[in-house]
């Protein structure tokens, strides 16, 4: 065997490699024991001998030097050495030997002892050895196992670099280190009070870091790095032991830290009290302050405390010094989840989101709260409402038809003809009770829980179709809660609103939720309309002019300050965000007008502003409202910080005078861009609307511009032709001027189509329903029972409604005639239905009526046929061509009419159906068979309530 393949044999670091890796592991193990002997031993603790003691002095005085440790940056050849000995294991520092380490990033690496480096330099000679050498200085050349010789340990961070030009900061880098070898090697519990020794040593150091470079150690976040080093990592560290020594001394550590952080606030508030408002001031002393409100609550947690109001002070106070941080408002959320406050963690999660420096995972975080809240509610708050059972039915069978009836003057007004108002109203009455009766203590709750729901729906756009449902019973809830004073309290009310914009802050950016940014602004301004019905209901008293405002107490600017602050937050989120005002859809969508009840608003405002003109003094002091300091920092409502220094906080009364007159500012912006709230009458699809357009597509196109067009290239031509070619040209100049009146047709219909698709699209984006069906009532067909229960409805219908055309069916008119001849007494007298020869004389005399009414009817009644032929009532026939039954003779009279009076069209699965004809019938199953068939049906009683309720208001 070569002498080279000797060599390589004798390497034991290669033999190693060669063996299983059960073999690997052994040998590592035994050679650590010895390897780690000398280095435990550094680590020990301090003996009491003398011996011992001088032997640590004359260690402690050989100082360590160390070596920047981090990742290359870019390129390789652009690093920055420096020329410093790398950290040994052993406390020795080798110059000489550095050039033979290998400098992989992040690693450091533990030289052999004195006498195998001694060993290995006279081995390094010229001379060439045979391999049989002394038994012990073989033992003492073997190299160490790849376990023992190198250990890894986390970069260094990158402004350690920085700390080198810091006489007072070089000694944080080796306590690092020092403190990186006991955390790896996981000696802490060991070496106790060595680590102790170390991390009392680097706390100094960062005090005295952090008071002469603030600057620094903000742009660094080296209090962030602190943080983790000396309190966050050693307590998972501890945490994970699962010892009663750990636990121990997890509580000291919590302890100590407690005291040293709350002594270096003191010390940095005190030594930049002169310049408090720099950003780096307030920014470092707002981590300290988290970092207080987490030691305590990792204390209370520790001691299984329940009370976590001392951490809720300092996040509290983190929060005032910069608000547009979210990092507070996390925490708070934090604490909110432990004392089981769900609404004021939704608070806090939504007021980290939204912030200069948002928390993301704060979203994560309300996804399974509002999880939580809705699973929670629907398993007990659900199921004792007598609306839940209304709820259910509206949940398991969504609403594909709509119906929007317009009066003939262009009035619209929703006809529901899916589900009664009577059922309803009743379910309304029993709620209202209900929630009256309730103790204040019980009703809360209640609100709190629906209200949260509700905000989880439109939070994460899931099951929209039963939301108006519950927020009319959210509004029941809230007017019963507002009875009691002070039973909502001005925070609370506060929080409401700023939940309320984020909801519309959530929703408004992104195109795939412009349906539930309709469906939150709806939500909102509901709200928004109850806190200003009650808030007028103040101030018409304060208003009235035998009110003494200058007598009034503080209480009562109190009470009504309390709904004002709602107010004014709203006003100004509309101010900022007028591009998403939008005008309600249906009637079902609003149940309280806020836009009137603004306007009652501005009316009392102004009256009582007149009555406080003597107070001008007052009123141009600068005050500082509860609203704005509560939301400084609120992304919505802009950016601007309050600046306490340069306000002050008023009294009640102060404060109502200011408040009354920001809102009263925002009348002006309300007037003029008030239009966008109000639905535009042709906001419907109808075909005189296309008529319309149709036609003024048609004056628009100018129809002289191909004649215009040919007559100059005539012009051009050469004035001397002979005769024939004349004649071929005035021929040619026919054809162009037929193909442009072609060209003109085309065009024409072309916009005509434009315009229909436009139209449709439009309408596209506000239906959600299936069947779409506009009903501009003209034309009335009433079932034979609407003759013989209310014939005096139809005879004040045709003589007061004159603008209603009556079609009967002919089949009603045989019914009726049938019926007029009564029945044969002879055939009922050995009967037990005798009872009923009463009702049959009854009904006998009305249908006697009945056609008595038909044959002296005036124009507005008359008779059709089933194929839809409309005949004179007093020319009828009494023929009928087919062998049906009446239900659906009458059914196809309807529709047979309704093709003439009715138009469609459908796209996108959609259809859009504009109708002028009317099924008046309370028969169950021709209502059915009607709907079935797209057909608009009313009970004449509802119609009736309908037009006189449309007649009224116009």
């Amino acid at each position: 065997m070569s002498r080279k393949g000797t060599k390589d044999q004798n390497d034991i670091s290669l033999i190693i490699g060669t063996l299983p890796k059960r073999l690997q592991k052994k040998f590592a193990a035994s050679c650590s024991q010895h390897s780690h002997a000398a280095e435990d031993a550094e680590n020990a603790e301090p003996t009491s001998t003398p011996a011992a003691a001088a032997a640590v002095a004359a260690a402690e005085a050989t100082t360590r030097p160390v070596t920047i440790l981090s990742k290359p940056k870019g390129n390789a050849g652009n690093a920055v050495k420096v020329n410093v000995p790398a950290l040994d294991a052993s406390g020795c520092s080798s110059l000489e030997n550095r050039s033979n380490d290998v400098g992989i990033p992040g690693i450091l690496r533990v030289n052999a002892s004195p006498a195998a480096r001694t060993d290995k330099a006279r081995s390094g000679n010229g001379t060439r050895r045979r391999g049989r050498s002394h038994p012990i200085r073989m033992q003492e050349q073997t190299p160490l196992s790849p376990l023992s010789r190198v250990r890894l340990t986390t970069d260094h961070p990158v402004w350690f670099e920085q700390l080198l030009n810091m006489p007072n900061a070089k000694i944080i880098i080796q306590l690092y280190d020092q403190l990186m070898v006991l955390q790896q090697r996981n000696l802490i519990l060991n070496n106790w009070k060595n680590f102790c020794s170390l991390h009392r040593q680097l706390q100094e150091a960062f005090c005295g870091l952090l008071l002469e470079q603030l600057k620094f150690v903000c742009e660094h976040k080296v209090d962030a790095f602190f943080w983790k080093l000396l309190f966050y990592n050693v307590r998972d560290y501890l945490k994970r032991q699962h010892t009663d020594i750990a636990h121990n001394h997890t509580l000291l550590l919590i302890e100590q830290s407690v005291k040293f952080y709350r002594g270096l606030y003191e010390k940095l508030m005190t030594k930049y009290i002169s310049s408090r408002c720099e950003s780096a001031v307030k920014v470092v002393a707002q981590r300290l302050l988290i970092c207080l409100g987490d030691l305590s609550r990792y204390r209370a947690n520790h001691l299984q405390l329940t009370d976590f109001a001392e951490a809720c002070k300092y996040y509290q106070r983190a929060q005032e010094l910069v608000p547009g941080n979210g990092a507070p408002y996390n925490q708070l959320a934090i604490i909110s989840i432990y004392n089981h406050k769900r609404f004021d963690a939704v608070y806090y999660y939504m007021r980290s989101l939204l912030t200069s420096n948002a928390i993301q995972s704060a979203k994560e975080s309300l996804l399974d709260l509002f999880d939580d809240i809705r699973r929670k509610y629907e398993e007990t708050e659900m199921k004792q409402s007598p609306m839940h059972c209304i709820a259910g039915k509206s949940k398991k069978s969504k609403q594909m038809r709509r119906e929007v009836w317009i009066y003939p003057d262009g009035m619209r007004r929703l006809h529901r003809t899916d589900v009664k108002r009577k059922i309803k109203n009743k379910a309304n009455i029993a709620e209202v009770n209900r929630y009256d009766e309730l103790a204040p203590e019980e009703l809360l709750p209640r609100v709190v829980s629906l209200y949260l729901y509700l905000v989880g729906k439109l939070f994460t756009a899931t099951d929209v179709e039963c939301m108006y449902q519950l927020l009319g019973k959210l509004q029941i809830q809230l007017g019963a809660t507002l009875k009691h004073d002070n039973l909502l309290s001005r925070t609370k009310l506060m929080k409401m609103v700023a939940l309320n914009v984020f909801v519309l802050e959530h929703n408004k950016l992104k195109v795939e939720r412009r349906e539930m940014r309709y469906h939150s602004f709806n939500f909102a301004n509901s709200l928004f309309g109850l806190m200003l019905s009650k808030a007028n209901q103040l101030l018409a008293v304060l208003a009235d002019d035998s009110t003494d405002l200058q007598c009034l107490a503080d209480a009562e600017y109190s009470r009504v300050n309390t709904y004002l602050q709602y107010v004014k937050i709203y006003c100004q989120w509309l101010t900022i965000n007028v591009e998403l005002w939008e005008p309600v859809r249906t009637e079902d969508h609003s149940t309280i007008d806020c836009w009137a009840e603004l306007q009652t608003l501005f009316e009392h405002i102004e009256g009582i502003l007149n009555k406080l003109d003597i107070e001008t003094d007052q009123r141009q002091m600068n005050v500082l409202l509860d609203e704005d300091i509560m939301l400084s920092g609120f992304e919505p409502l802009g950016r601007d910080v309050v600046k306490r220094e340069c306000y002050q906080r008023g009294s009640e009364r102060q404060q109502f005078i200011e408040r009354i007159q920001k809102i009263l500012q925002f009348q002006e912006f309300y007037i003029q861009h008030q239009d966008s709230l109000q639905l535009p009458l042709n906001a419907s699809f109808t075909i005189e609307d296309l008529n319309a357009a149709m036609q003024v597509a048609l004056n628009d196109f100018d129809v002289s511009n191909c004649i215009t067009s040919t007559s100059e290239k005539s012009c051009t031509l050469q004035p001397k032709v002979e005769e024939d070619e004349t004649i071929a040209f005035s021929n040619v100049c026919d054809d162009v001027t037929q193909l442009c009146k072609l060209k003109k047709q085309l065009e024409e219909k072309a916009k005509v189509k434009q315009i229909c698709n436009s139209k449709l699209e439009e309408i596209l984006k506000l239906v959600d329903s299936k069947l779409y069906i506009e009903v501009r009532p003209r034309y009335l067909l009433p079932d034979t029972n609407c003759f013989i229960d209310c014939l005096e409805d139809i005879e004040k219908l045709s003589m007061e409604f004159k603008r209603y055309t009556v079609i009967i069916p002919l089949t009603v008119v045989k019914e009726l005639d049938g019926l007029s001849k009564g029945v044969k007494l002879e055939s009922y007298r050995s009967s037990k239905q005798n009872q009923r020869i009463h009702h049959f004389d009854e009904v006998s005399s009305r249908a006697k009526k009945s056609l008595e009414f038909i044959r002296s009817a005036k124009n507005n009644v008359k008779c059709a046929t089933t194929k839809g032929s409309i005949i004179n009532a007093s020319m009828f026939a009494l023929v009928e061509e087919t062998y049906a039954s009446n239900d659906d003779k009458i059914l196809a009279t309807a529709v047979a009419v309704s093709k003439t009076v009715s138009s469609e069209q459908c796209r996108d699965g959609k259809c859009f159906i504009q109708t002028e004809l009317v099924l008046i019938t309370t028969d169950r199953n021709l209502r059915v068979k009607a709907l079935a068939r797209n057909l608009a049906v009313s009970a004449l009683d509802e119609f009736l309530q309908w037009a006189n309720d449309c007649r009224g208001s116009a």
